[in-house]
């Protein structure tokens, strides 16, 4: 995940160049071919190149233009329509670690990692439908290394500052399992656990969506300092 949000100011400069329906097939494609490589790898260190590298940039790819040609066909509830669609991750991390305990049960982790091939080549045919509606610029070379926006020490603050702030959005993932064991014990199944972080997590994304609507312009920056906030006071 990491890699995928590192990858995004690349993936930016791809989208303006190239077309958000090029950028996430070629992304797809990319994904596609590292996970499908990470079947076959019987140890850990190739898998840093074949899984975290060249599957999560593939991945980063396909993720960042899902999302820019949502601002081509809506206006007004764009913060909604953005909710819905990051939801579909919470739907995922709800149903996923059912779907994976019974898959590496059934026919182990090398042919799971094949079956989930069969769902990023959805995101390859997605890719296809992308439909932009809005001219790209003529010069584009002017506007895709414009840097003048970092002259504005607030943007520089907030463009530093979040990223910074995220690495804890990782946290609970990592620790608590651990947590829970100590608290609950060891019956608490891992698969719940993630069932509710998934579960709030697509009911906020939906809520707050909404609720940026009602924000005017760059004023929406608060909404994301307050929930960032929030989360760095929990963790």
């Amino acid at each position: 995940m990491g890699m995928i949000f590192f990858c995004s100011p690349v993936v930016s400069v791809f989208t303006d160049m190239f077309g958000c329906r090029k950028t996430a097939v070629i992304g797809a494609a990319v994904a596609i071919i590292g996970l499908f490589s990470s079947s076959f790898v019987k140890s850990l260190e190739p898998l840093y190149f074949t899984y975290g590298i060249l599957f999560a940039c593939g991945c980063s790819f396909a993720y960042q233009p899902s999302l820019v040609i949502l601002g081509h066909y809506f206006k007004k509830r764009l913060g909604l329509v953005n909710g819905i669609v990051t939801a579909g991750s919470s739907l995922f991390t709800v149903s996923l670690p059912f779907l994976l305990t019974f898959l590496l049960e059934k026919i182990n982790l090398y042919n799971t990692l094949r079956v989930l091939c069969v769902l990023i080549f959805v995101l390859f045919l997605a890719g296809f439908t992308y439909k932009p509606l809005l001219p790209r610029s003529s010069n584009r070379r002017k506007k895709i290394f414009n840097f003048a926006i970092f002259k504005s020490k607030t943007y520089c603050i907030w463009a530093f500052g979040i990223p910074a702030a995220l690495f804890g959005y990782f946290v609970p993932y990592v620790h608590l399992i651990k947590h829970v064991e100590e608290r609950l014990g060891t019956e608490v199944k891992v698969e719940v656990l993630l069932l509710c972080i998934g579960v709030t997590s697509g009911v906020g994304r939906l809520v707050f969506g909404r609720v940026a609507d009602y924000i005017p312009g760059v004023k929406k920056v608060y909404l994301q300092v307050c929930c960032v906030t929030n989360l760095v006071l929990t963790i």
